[in-house]
């Protein structure tokens, strides 16, 4: 902890001290009353100019889920013509995963404090490859699984719900190789344990299929824990964290309100089969915040089956020196420094991401570690 401030330490205690416990699941507009109308919510910074692709297909895909267009045309008429506004999803205590957008009739789920009853909330997973939305190809798979959530798998998920503490499910990911990040198999296994034994069948082979549900959660987690930090004058820790494809923003204690914004860096790192020429959208998502956390691109030395990296990263990711921009231990969290920083020298610095095709048609094309904008 040698290093950071007192304000900054502050920040960091406030951070040990959350107890996230996975407590609600409902549409966002029941769980953020007062939305402005017709607006959705994207991961990153505000856009300073036009969409990248994959962003683009999302927010027309949701234009259409929420019934405010009923045709693509109308749709993109609706979003050119601003009818149909943008806005952080991070500025309303949302994190959504990569191109994924969301308005106020998407099924989320909210991660409390159980000492103060803070909550952030993410969307729930919008279920496997190829076709969810969060890959930025707006796929009509994609835009049907949203829609069966919405029209009856939320409601039932939410119906079995069963208040869970966090911690013990990202040690016990830790413990069996996540990075939590570009890795969750282990916390996954725990998924099924969120709810009771009533689930409808369709309920049971949406959980089946999702197998990444878990990394919403950690997010929603990640996010409620670095955002105890927030509002300790003058403390430097990072308390918000995302690209959308463009910019890379982030936010400190000191001051919560005011994103910070450097252009967003490619993720680096190995390719799917027919795409290696593809070209990887510059880091997206606010799944950030896990690596602002110290889990993700710090944790890789917990996480054998992402080895592959040590081709394409810095060797200093699969160390001990990947914390070295962390102001100290989690008790919960056996080996991981958490709260970020940017002030404190450091070897490396990134957030593990799965690659994007900017194109908006190749979906995932890779996985792979984005340096931090420096």
């Amino acid at each position: 902890m040698t290093g950071s401030t007192p304000a900054t330490l502050q920040s960091y205690e406030r951070l040990l001290a959350v107890e996230p416990v996975l407590s609600r699941i409902a549409p966002l507009g029941a769980l953020v009353p007062g939305l402005p109308e017709k607006t959705l919510f994207h991961a990153g910074p505000p856009f300073a100019g036009p969409l990248p692709a994959p962003m683009r297909n999302s927010a027309l895909a949701v234009i259409l889920h929420e019934g405010w267009a009923d045709t693509p045309e109308a749709a993109a008429k609706a979003l050119s013509s601003g009818a149909v506004r943008l806005s952080p999803a991070q500025d309303i205590g949302v994190v959504t995963p990569l191109a994924f957008i969301l308005g106020p009739s998407v099924y989320c789920l909210g991660v409390s404090d159980a000492k103060t009853g803070a909550v952030k909330y993410s969307p729930l997973n919008d279920g496997p490859l190829p076709d969810c939305l969060r890959l930025g190809t707006g796929r009509p798979a994609g835009l049907a699984l949203l829609r069966s959530l919405t029209e009856g798998i939320g409601a039932d998920l939410a119906a079995n719900l069963k208040p869970t503490p966090l911690l013990p499910v990202l040690a016990k990911g830790l413990a069996g190789g996540d990075d939590l990040h570009g890795r969750v198999m282990a916390a996954q296994a725990e998924v099924r344990g969120f709810f009771g034994p009533g689930l409808k069948p369709e309920s049971e082979a949406y959980l089946t299929q999702a197998n990444q549900f878990v990394l919403n959660v950690i997010m929603a987690a990640a996010a409620l824990m670095i955002g105890a930090g927030a509002g300790v004058p003058g403390s430097g820790m990072v308390v918000a964290s995302a690209g959308n494809g463009v910019q890379h923003g982030y936010k400190l204690a000191g001051e919560p309100d005011r994103w910070i914004v450097r252009p967003a860096n490619r993720p680096i790192g190995g390719r799917m089969p027919g795409h290696a020429e593809s070209k990887p959208l510059p880091a997206i998502g606010d799944s950030a915040v896990i690596d602002a956390l110290g889990l993700g691109a710090a944790c890789l030395r917990f996480a054998p089956d992402l080895a592959g990296l040590k081709d394409h990263v810095d060797a200093a990711y699969f160390t001990e020196a990947a914390h070295d921009a962390f102001i100290g231990p989690h008790p919960a969290l056996p080996g991981v420094k958490v709260g970020l920083d940017l002030t404190r020298p450091r070897a490396c610095l990134g957030v593990m991401l799965g690659m994007v095709g900017e194109k908006g048609t190749e979906g995932l094309i890779g996985r792979g570690v984005a340096p931090w904008p420096e």
